[in-house]
């Protein structure tokens, strides 16, 4: 077994006597000697059910997002979304320290989500704002700059300063300039992106948001079934480094889900996120977003900092509001 600090060692109390004695007898007392393996090579291994070596992997990954907590900043500064009804769904905002996903189907309002935390990223203090910019990395479509800039024209209008020099700055902001927008293609280019593109700009630039919409599209037809190992260590790659820039950095870390199709429990199809437990057990908060024929909501699955709810909201010439 590797050494490891006792920052990275697992609280064994939480779970129950049969699960120690495996953890203990494989010699597996440490996230990072956990996350070594896909969930179903870690089963096989240490001979525990599907339900126990998921909760091992939702407390290892819990401890490799906040093992470097001697960078992070004593106060968890809370972005505002620009949007009052999904601040307070939202506990205050968006925190610090993880990944938040946005899930949902095509067309109900990820991407207008997106745009808009960064250009929220940028208002002043006194909006909620962190007076800095953001990285955006497009898998998908081409970045969509028509309705940044209508967005843009809209931020004097959307937001109201008390004082003139807030009301200055949010008016004299570059919000265009201060988005660095990266289009990637395939896995790899996306691992070359965060591991050495990222870490390097965010030595030179002011930048406090990372937003990949979407993280599914660069996964979805680049694995054979034979390769499903494969495919859950890279996503855990990504998603861990991901982490780790998030407490060196202070950063807020946006992730683009998309949804597929499930039998439930009470019979007939759902829509759930895309990308499986190779993925949820790394995400910090995870947001659905849903559309009707006349309205859209946004909801809140799971967050450390508030309970499941959900409320609508709407996309307007200014944003979601």
């Amino acid at each position: 077994m590797d050494s490891s600090s006792a920052d990275d060692d697992l609280d064994l109390n939480v779970f129950d006597p049969y699960t120690q004695a495996a953890l203990i007898r494989g010699g597996f007392l440490s996230s990072k000697n956990i996350l070594k393996y896909t969930e179903a090579e870690f089963r096989k291994k240490v001979k525990l059910t599907v339900v126990a070596t998921h909760r091992v992997f939702i407390a290892a990954a819990n401890i490799s997002a906040s093992n470097v907590k001697c960078h992070q900043e004593p106060n968890n500064h809370v972005l505002t979304t620009g949007c009052k009804q999904i601040d307070q769904l939202l506990g205050g905002g968006l925190f610090k320290y993880g990944i938040t996903e946005v899930s949902g189907e095509s067309g109900c309002g990820k991407t207008q989500f997106c745009l808009q935390i960064a250009l929220t990223v940028q208002l002043p203090l006194s909006l909620k704002g962190a007076k800095s910019g953001a990285a955006y990395i497009c898998t998908e479509d081409r970045f969509p700059s028509s309705r940044i800039q209508q967005m843009i024209s809209n931020i004097r209008f959307k937001y109201q300063c008390d004082s003139k020099t807030d009301m200055n700055e949010l008016c004299q902001t570059d919000y265009g300039d201060n988005i660095l927008i990266s289009h990637i293609a395939t896995v790899e280019d996306l691992k070359k992106c965060i591991h050495e593109m990222l870490p390097r700009a965010l030595l030179h630039r002011p930048i406090k948001i990372i937003v990949i919409d979407s993280i599914t599209a660069v996964f979805r037809g680049e694995y054979t079934p034979s390769e499903v190992p494969r495919r859950s260590r890279d996503l855990r790659d990504i998603a861990v480094f991901l982490h780790k820039l998030s407490v060196e950095h202070g950063l807020w870390i946006i992730c683009v889900n998309q949804v597929t199709s499930s039998i439930s429990d009470i019979g007939g199809n759902k829509l759930v996120p895309s990308l499986g437990l190779a993925w949820a057990n790394l995400v910090t908060t995870r947001l659905m977003m849903s559309k009707t024929h006349s309205s859209r909501y946004i909801e809140v699955m799971f967050s450390p900092h508030t309970a499941p709810t959900s409320v609508p909201f709407r996309v307007t010439e200014q944003g979601i509001v």
